[in-house]
């Protein structure tokens, strides 16, 4: 009788070992390795494409953003010119410079990344005048 043969401990484990491609089992496994490979190969270029063209299309909505916040913001600056220019009144040259300091607002809250103030929420005061005085508390005393 034959002496048994005894696998080594640590080595390789035949299932891990390449498919023989001699027979048409191991040629059958190989091909079917070899497509599960392009497969995965193939869905991750559809996946880095795909976000390739998500983030130029993000990258055109900021800039159509971008350039319609600007445009919004020239429109108001010439109106603003345009009362100064005709000697308005206080009221009229009140409303051209709120509405420039909001267009102006909305495009650099932009440039910066923030989101848009609400319709209904009051801008910031600018920084270098004193706060309106309805802003500043009463003294305690």
């Amino acid at each position: 009788m034959p002496a048994r043969r005894r696998r080594v401990p640590g080595g390789i484990d035949p299932s891990a070992a390449p498919p023989d491609r001699a027979t048409s089992g191991g040629r059958r496994a190989a091909q079917q390795e070899a497509a599960q490979v392009f497969a995965d190969r193939t869905r991750a270029e559809r996946e880095e494409q795909r976000q390739a063209a998500r983030v130029r299309r993000e990258a055109a909505e900021r800039e159509g953003r971008r350039r319609e916040l600007t445009k919004s913001k020239d429109r108001a600056a010439d109106r603003l010119k345009d009362v100064r220019r005709r000697g308005a009144g206080t009221e009229a040259r009140t409303e051209a410079d709120a509405a420039y300091r909001a267009a102006l607002d909305a495009l650099i809250r932009d440039e910066q990344g923030l989101p848009p103030l609400a319709p209904d929420a009051e801008p910031a005061p600018p920084a270098d005048g004193p706060p309106p005085p309805d802003a500043v508390p009463p003294p305690d005393d």
